[in-house]
């Protein structure tokens, strides 16, 4: 079984909503794929001198959602990855708490 992750964007045309991230042999790749993901879109987004908070609204508002699928159409509900959760972590790291 192989894991497929998909970046999903409410902002962008209605054609180009859903990018294809990657497909991975583990769910452990898929889930480091979704993080480096939602990392990619912190670090493009961080200005010096910007507060946590103002990073996750960002991302809240505009950040592309990371979302895993099973090869057999199964959306997967991953126990231990919360992409919010994980996101606003990263801004407290990223803007230096």
């Amino acid at each position: 079984m192989a894991f497929l992750v998909q970046g999903l964007s409410k902002y962008r045309d209605v054609d180009n909503q859903l990018r294809r991230i990657g497909e991975y042999p583990t769910l452990e790749e898929a889930i480091a794929a979704s993080k480096r993901a939602i990392d990619e879109f912190l670090l493009r987004e961080f200005k010096t001198g910007m507060k946590a908070g103002d990073l996750y609204a960002q991302y809240q508002g505009f950040g592309e959602v990371p979302c895993i699928f099973r090869d057999d159409g199964q959306t997967m509900t991953i126990p231990g990855f919360n992409h919010w959760q994980y996101a606003e972590a990263r801004c407290a790291e990223v803007c230096g708490k």
